[in-house]
């Protein structure tokens, strides 16, 4: 997270003045300048940390992350735990062993 915050760091960037944010969030430049300090001291609420990204154009994106996972990207993580995952690894498996797997022709596919 930047030292002040998504909401600021993100505003700054795409140069969005504060009180224009605060228009489009319907709420005072001052309660809008509340919201970014609260998410800087970590005490914004998920709900206002959407309308604030919602001001800016922006949509919120919430992960949680084990320590020390066994997965090194959020794609991993959401294979280990997708059912569906399991059950694509096994076909790939299969057609592998055929000489079908994903990224390989057949000897008689037109080519």
């Amino acid at each position: 997270m930047p030292a002040r915050g998504w909401l600021r760091a993100v505003r700054e960037a795409i140069g969005v003045p504060q009180h224009q944010a605060a228009d489009k969030a319907s709420v005072t430049r001052q309660s809008y300048a509340q919201l970014e300090a609260s998410e800087e001291r970590g005490a914004i609420s998920i709900e206002s940390l959407r309308r604030a990204a919602g001001a800016l154009d922006c949509e919120l994106v919430y992960f949680v992350v084990p320590k020390g996972t066994r997965a090194g990207t959020y794609g991993a993580l959401a294979a280990i735990h997708d059912p569906v995952a399991g059950q694509l690894r096994a076909t790939e498996h299969s057609m592998s062993l055929g000489g079908e797997g994903p990224g390989k022709r057949r000897q008689d596919a037109p080519g």
